[in-house]
């Protein structure tokens, strides 16, 4: 179920006000209110579903606000309340404190401090984030980023909730994967990105009843990938990751600034590739672009797809050389068992759970989905 972290912001300057509210949807909070002064705050705090977070800027009376606002911490014990104020005074600091304020945010504010104490919140409130994002990139088309995609979100998804977002969003045939018709697609996510709720979340996504994957289509229409844009995909995902325990995009290989949020932002970059020179050359040329990004070499996994251990393809040896870095799996080649899947809109995971690509599909989504350090999308 998702929980929505709604806040209400008072502030006297509506240009203040505005950029705040802007910060927090990008963070995945929810703006229900915002006022110039205190005096209507009670009035909003006292409803059933009220905000769960208060922020107020005390300026340009700090003294005076602070009295306005001592008896409300008391009143909604429930409410955490941020104050911030450009005057950092001893004897101001110690009555918020005394009042049972949580936090006091000195201005000019400090985004990372900020965002610190918001994920405090969120924490405490059951809020935080717990996705583990991994990123499914192809060095090179049809080198089978989607069937490997799809297949480690039915994979993991026994283990913990998982959502898997089609992100090439021209090509994409994710839900086809899954032989599912999305009513909703991610564009229509991104028309009411700033209103983003439970109910249209849950009506935005579907659910894949074999495999329990929730999924979010690519646009129908290749025009409306227009819609899809930076600060309404940060915000999608910020919230994902709040709601579920593993988060599997299936996207491009770009570092156009939409999906540079999603290269920073992601615990697992999952470059997959074949062993020959056009795939291994857009490889190295993008694990370049990911380290000069300061992408960690952590985060960066390189999966080679149709390995065949007597081939004539390169050995994996000089893709490790070429790249820096170690190749983390190899799945075999399978061409009967991965057509009759894609044909048949099952994953192979589901379909032939016994094959030894399924296998190995599994033991990847195993490699990938440890839990470990947990990334966030940032803007």
């Amino acid at each position: 179920m998702y929980v929505q972290m709604n806040c209400v912001i008072v502030d006297a300057d509506n240009t203040n006000r505005e950029e705040l509210a802007a910060f927090l949807v990008r963070f995945g909070a929810l703006p229900v209110a915002q006022f110039a002064t205190i005096e209507p705050l009670a009035g909003i705090l006292g409803r059933p579903d009220g905000p769960l977070l208060a922020i107020v800027n005390l300026d340009p009376n700090p003294a005076d606000s602070l009295k306005k606002i001592a008896p409300l911490p008391r009143q909604f014990p429930a409410v955490n309340f941020f104050l911030m104020s450009q005057t950092v005074d001893p004897n101001l600091l110690m009555e918020a404190m005394h009042l049972g304020i949580k936090e006091f945010i000195p201005l000019p504010m400090s985004e990372e401090k900020f965002t610190t104490a918001l994920e405090r919140v969120a924490q405490v409130n059951g809020m935080g984030k717990r996705a583990k994002i991994i990123h499914v990139i192809p060095t090179i088309g049809g080198c089978g980023s989607t069937t490997i995609a799809c297949n480690v979100a039915a994979a993991l998804s026994p283990m913990g909730k998982t959502v898997l977002i089609d992100m090439d969003l021209i090509r994409g045939g994710a839900a086809s994967f899954f032989d599912i018709r999305c009513r909703y697609t991610i564009a229509d996510v991104m028309d009411a990105a700033e209103k983003l709720d439970k109910q249209l979340l849950d009506n935005a996504l579907t659910i894949h009843k074999k495999s329990g994957v929730a999924i979010l289509s690519r646009p129908d229409l290749p025009e409306d990938t227009q819609r899809v844009n930076q600060s309404g995909l940060v915000r999608l995902l910020n919230m994902l990751s709040r709601t579920f325990d593993y988060v599997v995009i299936d996207s491009l290989m770009s570092i156009a600034p939409m999906y540079a949020s999603m290269l920073q932002g992601a615990d697992v970059n999952l470059l997959v590739m074949q062993l020959n020179v056009p795939s291994a050359k857009n490889a190295e040329r993008f694990v370049g672009a990911l380290r000069r990004m300061g992408v960690e070499s952590a985060k960066i996994c390189t999966v080679v797809n149709r390995y065949v251990r007597k081939g004539n393809d390169i050995e994996p040896q000089e893709i490790e050389r070429s790249l820096g870095i170690k190749v983390a799996w190899n799945i075999p080649n399978d061409f009967k068992n991965t057509i009759a899947s894609i044909n048949f809109g099952e994953p192979v995971v589901i379909r032939a759970p016994k094959s030894e690509i399924a296998q190995s599909l599994v033991q990847l989504a195993g490699l990938v989905g440890a839990k470990g350090s947990q990334g966030s999308i940032a803007a």
